[in-house]
């Protein structure tokens, strides 16, 4: 009886080690900014690990092996792709796990606006304001449109500068134009 007893504990430890060799890898994925997603895969043993990234149609955008590993922590980088959902596939010797995401490219958003400063003659002031970072380009052209100054501003958030055209705009009858340009499409043309 008591060889019976043995036999079935040790039975039961060596199911416990196969089942926790054969227990599944732990998966997460979460975004770190508005384009790149972390995949973080942890397993017991170390192995061939393959990460595919499929689109809504179930169409491969994109695969990589992963030799000899038991754990990474990777960044996939989205930006180059369309907006949608993906599903993201690991697959290992114990099998695959998927994660489905939505990715969406925040548009930036600017508002630009210049306007004459109150009670200063031949004074402008340009505001820009987004909601991320952009490359600002400013225009300014005379009555013959000539351009008179051109400057390219990062932005981030928002942007104020004043322009003394005294020296252009000596006149009332003599006009300045500007134009404004961001890295997102946005474009206004003013004429003063």
């Amino acid at each position: 009886m008591k060889s019976k007893i043995t036999s079935l504990v040790i039975a039961c430890v060596m199911m416990s080690f196969a089942a926790m060799a054969a227990s599944p890898a732990s998966l997460s994925v979460t975004a770190s900014s508005s384009k790149v997603f972390k995949i973080a895969y942890t397993n017991a043993e170390a192995g061939t690990v393959k990460v595919a990234i499929y689109d809504a149609a179930n169409q491969l955008m994109f695969v990589e092996v992963l030799n000899n590993v038991a754990s990474f922590v990777r960044p996939y980088n989205f930006s180059e792709l369309p907006e949608g959902e993906y599903t993201i596939v690991v697959t290992d010797k114990n099998g695959k796990q998927a994660e489905k995401i939505n990715y969406a490219s925040n548009k930036i958003n600017s508002f630009i606006s210049v306007s004459e400063v109150i009670n200063e003659e031949n004074k402008y002031v340009l505001n820009v304001t987004n909601n991320g970072t952009e490359e600002v380009w400013v225009r300014i052209f005379d009555n013959d449109n000539a351009m008179i100054h051109e400057q390219a501003v990062e932005v981030t958030g928002s942007f104020g500068l004043i322009y003394n055209l005294n020296h252009v705009k000596s006149n009332t009858n003599s006009n300045v134009t500007f134009e404004v340009s961001t890295s997102g499409g946005k474009f206004e043309r003013i004429t003063f």
